[in-house]
């Protein structure tokens, strides 16, 4: 399930990746101005969605896409196998 932070960091990051993207400095700008929008909807509604170890943490903190944060995420986690025995993904 998504949740209302996990779209704004998807958004974040998704600016981010057409700053990266732009040809010329008006889509620098642009997408620069969109980015800081969605950092500063994050900040002053979920004060701790950068917090180490999670998805906003990779996104803000380690510069990866969305979906790169989301697989680190997923892969530090220890996910029960079928016999019962931990595991590591």
């Amino acid at each position: 399930m998504i949740t209302n932070v996990d779209y704004l960091i998807q958004k974040y990051a998704e600016a981010r990746e057409k700053i990266n993207e732009a040809n010329d400095n008006y889509g620098i700008t642009y997408w620069r101005g969109v980015m800081d929008t969605y950092h500063n909807l994050l900040c002053n509604s979920f004060g701790n969605w950068a917090e180490y170890g999670t998805t906003g943490y990779y996104v803000f903190y380690e510069l990866m896409s969305y979906d790169e944060a989301l697989n680190a995420v997923m892969n530090s986690f220890k996910w029960p196998s079928e016999e019962g025995v931990l595991r590591e993904c």
